[in-house]
């Protein structure tokens, strides 16, 4: 009874994880990013601790095949300062500012300035840039060009520690349901922001009777986690370290009902040991990257 769970949990994490290669490439990308920026608004030798690597890599949480990267880079006060003299939207104007600071190192790559970020579509990563400036509590204030330009707080940092709680509390079952859990937003086009997939899953998990098992016990943290998100429809999760509660809606509800369902097959079928019925359920809600145990099996011989 259940010979197939492990197996087929591990390799699709395995199959969600970033490879060294890719990380390699961000890594590269976030870093020749900070330094153009750097050398425009500071003297001296690069500091990297000019920057910060956030959202989904940042947290540890991205998966396969990544298309993003977002970092906050940290400007200098006197920035701020000069900023808050120009008339007009403020916050639009420093963007397009950072923008052509970008455009010096980067004059090939179409950068666009919009909302809160200046985003540089490279061939590999999409890299979206946060300006922003540090306070010394660890929030940041960011621009933010919508209704007329904004000041913003953020608060990355409090979302990194919650998630990091959760893991904690949990064996790493938050990141790996996280991570499994945009598999399923991507697959089935799920109109459900990654944050409140995030907060709720960190929700979650620290409740969930089983926290503490072992990957044995994944098949019913995917059942047991779509019948608990289903609770939230028409709901609203709240970032950690913000204020903000962001509605969710109704729109992704009958995803959520369909992927459960097909959970509830999938945890039959895998007491029962059929490999093929479970996988097949598997994949209905995650896609390619859930490969099956017989799949993952014929990988590895072909490799040997």
């Amino acid at each position: 009874m259940w010979i197939n769970v492990i197996p087929h949990f591990d390799d699709f994490l395995k199959q969600l994880a970033l490879t060294a290669d890719e990380r390699s490439d961000a890594e590269g990308k976030a870093e020749r990013v900070a330094r153009c920026l750097w050398n425009n608004y500071y003297d001296g030798e690069f500091n990297p601790g000019c920057y910060l690597k956030v959202g989904s890599y940042g947290k540890g949480t991205a998966c396969r095949p990544q298309s993003d990267l977002d970092l906050v880079f940290l400007l200098p006060w006197p920035v701020y300062t000069r900023v808050e003299t120009l008339s007009g939207n403020k916050q639009s104007q420093l963007l397009q500012e950072v923008k052509r600071m970008l455009l010096r190192t980067f004059p090939n790559t179409d950068l666009r300035a919009d909302g809160q970020v200046v985003f540089a579509p490279f061939s590999t990563y999409d890299v979206e840039v946060v300006s922003a400036f540090p306070f010394q509590d660890g929030t940041f204030l960011t621009a933010d060009t919508n209704d007329g330009g904004r000041w913003r707080k953020s608060n990355p940092i409090a979302e990194f520690e919650d998630l990091r709680a959760a893991d904690a509390v949990s064996a790493g079952k938050a990141t790996h349901l996280l991570q499994m859990a945009k598999a399923w937003k991507r697959e089935c086009s799920v109109e459900m922001k990654s944050i409140c997939l995030e907060v709720l899953v960190g929700v979650f998990v620290k409740q969930w009777i089983y926290r503490d098992k072992s990957l044995f016990w994944y098949d019913w943290m995917i059942r047991d986690f779509f019948y608990f998100l289903s609770r939230y429809v028409n709901g609203w999760a709240r970032p950690a370290g913000s204020d903000e509660q962001i509605q969710l809606g109704d729109c992704w509800a009958s995803k959520c009902q369909s992927a459960y369902d097909r959970a509830l097959k999938a945890c039959e079928f895998e007491v029962q040991d059929n490999e093929q019925a479970a996988a097949e359920e598997w994949q209905k809600i995650f896609g390619y990257q859930f490969r099956g145990r017989l799949v993952a099996l014929r990988s590895l011989l072909a490799l040997a």
